[in-house]
């Protein structure tokens, strides 16, 4: 079962995890539930267990914490990862949609969970003694930003296409994958990154620039030359000990793999929230 148990968590951080799950977790349980004998006791009840426990991973709840504030064991990553710069490509022009996002217009430091925010910092660490850093494009994403980007995609604006989609549509980026309506961003557990020489704070050749929503941008692109694939997968090796798992169609997107509960934030990004247990 470690292939299943390893797809389904796969599956589980896909963009349109809940889409795709939902439909098929009754076909599971009807079928397991009818299915009878030895494949039953031995194999189909793994599927359930598999499915129904992903399905309450792929589906978080909104937090019950009140806005405004720093949620429980939260934090800004330069508090705990202080060598990681930050560019948050949300909070300006540069960016698929070409303007500030909903979420992004009242602050410029990166938050995250600070598990996630802790893993982060061994990363870097891993990094510095190759004269690498890491430069966060993108960490905490609130919800509301999730439904500015769905709105978007339903307007006649296509000014970024040139450079951020150029062969695929504005539905395409759904289709596509690269854009589902729920992120492992709003639960405070995922980054957009890349590498950074120390020396200058140049960033590294990476073979394309955030958010190029292409198939260049998969990992292990053909693509891309030998130096550009040795450099994101020299990215993903130093974020992968430190606990993350790159999502493939993007080499800048890596979740923090673990099994705690995931809750969906929707509060503004600001510079000064404190913790909501010190309200």
């Amino acid at each position: 079962m470690g292939n299943l148990n390893f797809e389904i968590t796969r599956i589980c951080h896909h963009p349109n995890a809940v889409a795709l799950i939902l439909p098929f977790s009754g076909l599971f349980f009807f079928g397991g539930m009818c299915y009878t004998g030895a494949v039953m006791k031995s194999r189909w009840k793994w599927v359930i267990y598999a499915v129904l426990g992903c399905l309450a991973q792929c589906a978080p709840v909104p937090s019950s914490e009140p806005a405004g504030c720093l949620p429980t064991d939260w934090c800004y990553v330069d508090d705990v990862a202080p060598s990681v710069r930050v560019d948050l490509k949300y909070t300006g022009n540069d960016n698929f949609v070409g303007r500030p996002i909903a979420g992004y217009t009242t602050g410029k430091r990166a938050i995250l969970r600070r598990d996630a925010a802790e893993a982060l910092a061994r990363a870097a660490a891993l990094l510095q003694p190759q004269g690498y850093g890491l430069l966060v494009w993108d960490a905490y994403r609130p919800a509301m930003a999730m439904k500015d980007f769905r709105a978007w995609s339903r307007t006649p604006d296509d000014r970024m296409k040139s450079k951020f989609y150029p062969h695929i549509s504005k539905q395409g980026i759904y289709d596509g994958k690269y854009i589902g309506d729920t992120s492992e961003h709003s639960w405070g557990i995922a980054v957009d990154i890349t590498l950074v020489h120390l020396k200058d704070g140049r960033e590294v050749d990476m073979g394309g620039h955030h958010d190029l929503l292409d198939v260049s941008s998969a990992t292990e692109s053909p693509l891309i030359t030998a130096e550009q694939r040795e450099n994101r997968l020299r990215l993903r090796h130093a974020m992968q000990k430190a606990g993350f798992r790159n999502y493939s169609k993007e080499w800048w997107h890596y979740f923090l793999t673990d099994s705690a509960p995931h809750f969906t934030y929707s509060f503004p990004l600001k510079d000064d929230l404190l913790p909501c247990a010190s309200r």
